[in-house]
């Protein structure tokens, strides 16, 4: 199992089996791999909040 964290530079998530590689970094949904252009929420964790943080 991969104990990594979402390389989104205020998300905490932990990388889990469903991963998105994007540019060579992990991601641990969609919407931190694209850097939550439209203020999409981070779909692996209700609790987490990263797409709030300003950029």
């Amino acid at each position: 199992m991969n104990e990594q964290t979402c390389a989104c530079p205020h998300c905490n998530c932990k990388l889990g089996e469903h991963a998105v590689v994007r540019h060579g970094k992990h991601y641990c949904c969609q919407a931190c791999a694209e850097h939550h252009p439209h203020g999409e929420p981070c779909t692996a964790s209700s609790s987490c909040h990263c797409a709030d943080k300003p950029k």
